[in-house]
């Protein structure tokens, strides 16, 4: 917070004192704070904005310190030391906002709450990532996710259950129920994060073009009335995977197939009683894309 460490530091009364932009904390942190200052005293002012003119009891908007505020408060003090600066409520909050949104230890839910109101107050991601020095991709990651309003996965997210990585995955999966079972399928281990991604793109795709290819064990992927499980979603990726091998293999036959007959042209074509007896049949020509491979040249296609 740039040029508030100038300001003089004055007691002012908690009552006083308007939060504008409050958060939760757990119980456990902020117990941790409490007694941080009852053993230690209070090493840091809080900063606050003076009104203009009174709102009701309150003449100053808190700008960054809550947790210091409420835990004071707690031990039975009436004042505390703040630096108090001169800003409008749109300037407090965004203030409070960019605070808490750079913090460390902020939980997830908070961190998304805060993103959003910075973005309501016209800032873009780019702009909200220099001020709070997050990286543009993880703001687009988490907002991605609050657009979504993915409850579900923002609380597996923030209670460390699934990276948001892997939320992202499982977000951009249509149906709820097989939301619910990738992130069943991550959190049993049953696949990793490649792999999900594999399984919802198939499943998309069924959904999209009707396909009943990936349905494993004769189990159709998401029917009405089917029971979804990691089980099921594993023998999705395997079975995808056993294709992609006989695709492969079957590509690897048609070249060696093609490498055969192109060898074979090539010889005989240097056979000039062969090429003679072509010709009075009236073979003179022989497709393009041989005639190029045999050649050595690059092959080219006509449409």
């Amino acid at each position: 917070m740039g040029g508030l460490t100038q300001q003089p530091i004055e007691f002012i009364p908690i009552d006083q004192i308007r939060v504008i932009n409050p958060r939760t904390r757990g119980k456990k942190q902020h117990q941790a704070i409490v007694e941080n200052i009852a053993s230690v005293g209070l090493k840091k002012p809080i900063t606050v904005s003076k009104l203009p003119e009174a709102i009701g009891e309150y003449r100053y908007d808190l700008v960054c310190g809550q947790g210091r505020l409420e835990a004071v408060r707690l031990l039975g003090f009436e004042t505390i030391p703040a630096r108090v600066v001169i800003k409008n409520e749109a300037d407090c909050l965004l203030m409070s906002l960019i605070e808490n949104v750079a913090r460390r230890n902020h939980s997830t839910r908070e961190l998304l709450r805060d993103i959003q109101a910075l973005r309501q107050s016209g800032y873009t991601d780019g702009e909200i990532a220099v001020k709070v020095g997050l990286s543009t991709a993880y703001l687009q990651n988490v907002t991605f996710l609050l657009d979504r309003g993915e409850e579900r996965l923002l609380a597996a997210v923030d209670n460390g259950t699934i990276p948001i990585a892997i939320a992202i995955h499982i977000s951009r999966a249509e149906e709820q129920k097989v939301q619910a079972a990738l992130m069943d399928a991550y959190s049993q281990g049953t696949l990793k994060g490649k792999q999900l991604a594999v399984v919802r793109k198939l499943i998309e795709r069924r959904n999209t073009t009707g396909e009943r290819k990936f349905k494993p064990s004769g189990v159709k992927i998401g029917a009405k009335g089917q029971q979804l499980s990691p089980e099921h979603l594993r023998r999705v990726y395997v079975r995808e995977c056993n294709r992609q091998k006989l695709l492969a293999k079957r590509a690897e036959v048609v070249q060696a197939r093609l490498s055969f007959i192109v060898h074979s042209l090539k010889e005989m074509m240097r056979d000039r009683e062969f090429a003679e007896l072509l010709s009075e049949q009236g073979l003179t020509t022989i497709p393009q894309i041989l005639e190029q491979r045999i050649r050595h040249e690059a092959p080219t296609w006509k449409h």
